[in-house]
């Protein structure tokens, strides 16, 4: 959820925590000061989705105040009547004290007297808190925390302003000025000895003058010159200059996304930050009249960080007219390629550091501060000469020499004394040189293959996955990578680095380890150069002219691993599905392959004689396959397969070819069946026009997508194994939230008509069983994943199952016309023991593109309101009437307190909002709507043992109850939206069970 932004704060997570009373203001209010901090790129945090409302502030909510430079709090009507904000205050105020954390106060439609001097609904919470919390200390503590908070500066009167969206804009740009404030650029190690060419970029601006400035940093990688450009944007955008600039925007590592995204897609989005909108895309080379007169009524501030020629268009679009931008904008552009720097720029050359700073960067890397010996100090200044002032050079020999003995020291200054020019790159190879034969492979994987990939993704193609997680952490602490927001990335000058060591490995392209080169590629499957040299073959098609491969062409590479004929995600899909092609039917293909991805494979089947046996992962997207292979054959290690919009597919191997798979795509095939694969996760059959029929589903499907099969006529058979839970489910459903973590279980079949074509056949007829097998098999995987982890986790069970169809199940004990629902505490029988787990619910919605938000309300009597949300819906555009079923669990929202107390009521609130922006969707209306309790019953049959079962629906099973006041029979509707709450029983019941009278 929340924008991304550079920390300012080393030790920070989030810029920004709001506390704020749910109930009020989170769709209203808050959610536009969520838009507006998203807008200006400031990370902050807001507890929604990723954390559960439980009695005790879970860890890592107080790890979020804590780690957040600014708390926001949004006092509103009913703030004080929720003791989750109460507690969230005296934490925030605990680290304003202890940290110096800043804290603004928000005074919304409430008067801070009223706070101050607990009046009014502040007043009304405080006589209901003091009743109920004896325990006086904790609600002293709540009383001091609001006079405290309530004389902090802030804002003190929202009725001043105009209107809400003025109020939100000065709120931002009040925590955007103090977050530049905050910046101290001289905090970080690449900052050491730049201060006086900081100053000297600052003058070149001319911030004073209203013309329109482009200054040019140029210099070779390494040098400093974006940790320049960063100090220089955070200072010039500081209090000094704060209403200098109407739009700023800081895109980094422009050369790395062209590549990956698209120029024209850097560009538009510079144009977006600038003009604080998401999303903005314009798409073409030519920017519209519109867009620039905006641009044209803007002061901006625009940095371009690591600008190449392949930026070159999209550049002089950008910046090439200097009477496109308002009066005294300014932009920046950082390069090492003095060309690209137009005649209308200001180009200023970054130095190397000189010798005090370089040495006092090195030493930072290389030694401890109990370690800085005179001897040490000594050769740091020897050592230090080597790396030409360069600043990456200093970090990466640093880092490789720290911890190190007196006498390795001197080995490496022997060493470098015997090296030549060019001296960065020799400085740099040093710490490769010193790398285990391992850690040199991960390495320069990294640098021909992986860089900027997913972690994960990465991982798991390797044949020890966990061990390649200690081998990163190794190379991170080396300073020769990083991994930033979970993906791998690496330093432009230490890719090269490693680029040229894979290089020199030989002269001629097909003996050496990794090719990615798109002209090296071509040259060695053209003539059939490879050997048994090449590990890994990356091919980027929208770089290559078409290839057309010998049936051998693979003939001599039996130790090739890796293999990717690829498209960039920003190029045209339909235009490069057939760059490589074949006469004749493919003959070999390795044995050691672990990955082969091949968008647009033009044979039918892999070759014959391939044997899969140490496949991880097989993509084949736009391909002609129609089989992956022929005959039966052995395939334990494949996990992933995606053949998506392979048209002509028409099946796939047996289970028992596959056991392990965990992961496939078959979107847009000819499939006409799919067997149970016993161990798959994750199945996408969306847009399946032949799919007919679904064998019986494997125990731990979490997500199955089957939207548009306009052919499919039967739901997939309910499974034959047995429905008991181990009794211990009870033991860790109330495990207290130590870290978030979701189980979901998402099966949709949107927009397939024929399943409800038979009106004879009521599609919702077996949906009970259906939702009772998804959570069971939820609760299941629930229970597997703490068994399996280190940590105690609790775990959200999602599930929700979306089909065509009208009606509310008639086992939905609890309905209503329209979009709420209200029901009074307990609505089971009494005469059962019962251990309530949650909810099941139902909505009917009409045609349309949307997204369903659910939001829970637990009014509890004794203590404050909690609240959670969930959203849910089709993944595609629905052409008519759907039905949506879910459950969420109820044991870490906070449903009892301590002393056993029940909830007074327990309502629902049901909206439909747009899947994009999670605003209201106008045109469309949630037709009806149901609530049913779910709980965990003993088996009297199978000792330790538990079966799931919903409220009763019958009269039998009710014979016996004694209905609490203010509610009605089970097969009524409890509550609708304008009707008024129904009392609360006064029983008390335990925190995991309801118990018969």
């Amino acid at each position: 959820m929340a924008s991304s932004s550079t920390n300012l704060n080393a030790q920070s997570k989030f810029d920004v925590f709001l506390s704020f009373c749910g109930e009020d203001t989170r769709t209203g209010f808050t959610s536009h000061v969520v838009e507006a901090l998203r807008r200006k790129q400031i990370q902050f945090f807001i507890d929604d989705k990723e954390l559960q409302r439980g009695e005790e502030i879970s860890p890592a909510l107080l790890n979020a105040i804590e780690t957040s430079d600014i708390s926001i709090i949004i006092f509103s009507e009913n703030y004080a009547s929720s003791t989750w904000c109460l507690d969230e205050l005296v934490r925030i105020l605990d680290c304003k004290k202890r940290n110096g954390q800043i804290v603004v106060p928000v005074f919304y439609k409430v008067d801070p007297s009223d706070v101050r001097k607990l009046m009014r609904s502040f007043g009304e919470a405080f006589v209901h808190l003091e009743r109920n919390f004896p325990c006086e200390v904790r609600v002293q503590k709540w009383r001091d925390s609001l006079i405290q908070a309530s004389n902090i500066s802030g804002f003190h009167d929202s009725r001043s302003f105009r209107n809400d969206a003025e109020l939100v804009e000065k709120i931002a740009e009040d925590i955007s000025k103090k977050l530049e404030d905050m910046a101290d650029p001289t905090n970080f190690d690449g900052f050491v000895g730049f201060n006086s060419q900081i100053e000297r970029i600052k003058s070149l601006l001319c911030l004073e003058l209203d013309d329109v400035r482009i200054v040019g940093i140029w210099g070779m990688g390494g040098i400093g010159k974006t940790a320049i450009a960063e100090a220089v944007f955070h200072q010039i955008s500081s209090r000094e200059y704060s209403n200098h600039f109407d739009g700023k925007c800081f895109m980094r590592n422009v050369r790395e996304e062209s590549r990956k995204m698209g120029a024209l897609y850097v560009r538009d989005e510079a144009i977006s930050r600038v003009l604080g909108e998401s999303n903005l895309k314009i798409g073409t080379l030519t920017i519209n009249s519109y867009i620039w007169k905006r641009l044209r009524r803007s002061k901006v501030l625009i940095v371009l960080d690591d600008v190449d020629d392949n930026f070159i268009q999209e550049l002089e679009s950008l910046v090439g007219q200097l009477n496109l931008y308002g009066p005294g904008s300014r932009i920046i552009i950082t390069t090492r390629n003095r060309g690209v720097l137009g005649v209308n720029s200001i180009v200023y050359k970054v130095k190397g550091l000189e010798h005090d700073k370089a040495c006092e960067l090195f030493c930072r890397k290389a030694l401890s501060r109990k370690n800085r010996s005179d001897d040490l100090l000594e050769l740091s200044k020897k050592v230090a000469c080597y790396a030409d002032g360069n600043p990456l050079a200093l970090e990466v020999l640093g880092s490789s020499l720290r911890q190190k003995s007196k006498e390795q020291w001197y080995n490496k200054l022997h060493d470098l004394t015997l090296i030549s020019e060019p001296r960065i790159y020799k400085v740099l190879k040093i710490s490769y040189d010193e790398l285990s034969p391992k850690h040199r492979k991960i390495f320069l994987d990294i640098a021909c293959f992986f860089k900027g990939e997913q972690v994960d993704n990465v991982t798991r193609i390797q044949d020890k996955p966990t061990s390649l997680f200690y081998e990163l952490e190794f190379l991170v602490d080396k300073s020769l990578i990083t991994i930033s927001y979970n993906r791998l990335q690496m330093h432009d000058l230490l890719q090269e680095m490693g680029q040229t060591i894979v290089r020199e490995e030989s002269e001629e392209p097909g003996e050496r380890s990794r090719l990615w080169d798109h002209e090296d590629v071509y040259d060695v499957l053209t003539k059939n150069k490879g050997t048994d040299a090449i590990e890994g073959i990356f091919l980027d098609l929208s770089k290559t002219k078409e290839i057309r491969l010998d049936f051998e062409a693979f003939e001599n590479m039996s130790n090739l691993k890796w293999l990717k004929f690829y498209i960039p995600e920003h190029c045209d899909l339909s235009t490069m599905s057939f760059r490589v092609l074949l006469d004749r039917v493919l003959k070999y293909l390795p044995a050691k392959l672990r990955y082969l991805h091949w968008h647009g494979y033009p044979l039918k089947t892999l070759p014959f004689y391939f044997e899969p046996e140490y496949l991880i992962e097989l993509n084949l997207p736009y391909s002609k396959v129609q089989q992956i292979w022929e005959g039966e054959k052995e395939a334990l290690n494949l996990k992933f397969v995606d053949l998506r919009n392979s048209q002509f597919l028409t099946r796939i191997p047996q289970p028992s070819e596959i056991p392990n798979l965990r992961k496939l795509d078959l979107r847009e095939t000819a499939i006409e069946n799919v067997p149970s694969l016993p161990e798959l996760r994750y199945l996408h059959l969306g847009n399946c026009k032949m799919l007919q029929s679904l064998s019986e589903l494997p125990l731990f499907l979490e997500m199955l997508t089957a939207s548009n099969c306009k052919r499919l006529q039967s739901l997939p058979k309910l499974p034959s194994w047995p429905q008991e839970l181990d009794r211990s489910i009870m033991e860790i459903l109330p495990v207290p939230l130590k870290q978030s973590s979701r189980v979901s279980t998402n099966f949709n079949f949107s927009n397939c008509l024929k399943l409800n074509e038979n009106r004879n056949i009521k599609i919702l007829a077996d949906s009970k069983e259906r939702m009772q097998d998804m959570i069971v098999q939820s609760l299941k995987l629930c229970q597997q994943v703490l068994w399996d982890s280190d940590e105690e986790f609790a775990h959200a069970v999602e599930v929700t199952l979306c089909l065509p169809g009208s009606e509310i199940p008639d086992w939905f004990i609890h309905r209503s016309l329209g979009s709420s629902i209200a029901l009074g505490w307990p609505q089971q029988c009494s005469n059962i023991e019962r251990n309530f787990i949650g909810f099941a619910f139902c909505v009917v919605i009409g045609e349309g593109e949307m997204e369903v938000l659910c939001r829970y309300r637990f009014k509890i009597r004794t203590r404050s309101e909690t609240e959670h949300q969930l959203r849910f819906g089709p993944d595609v555009s629905i052409d008519s009437d759907h039905v949506i079923l879910g459950f969420y669990p109820c044991w870490n929202l906070g449903l009892h307190d301590a002393d056993g107390q029940r909830p007074g009521v327990v309502s629902f609130d049901f909206d439909i909002v747009d899947k994009n922006d999670g605003l209201p969707y106008g045109r469309y209306s949630l037709k009806s709507c149901g609530v049913c309790p779910v709980y965990l019953s003993p088996n009297k049959t199978k000792p330790n043992t538990c079966t799931l079962k919903f409220a009763a629906t019958t009269k039998e099973e009710c014979s016996h109850d004694k209905m609490p006041a203010g509610t009605s029979k089970p097969s009524t509707c409890v509550g609708r939206s304008d009707e008024g709450e129904p009392e609360p029983s006064s029983k008390r019941i335990r925190r995991d069970q309801v118990n018969a009278d």
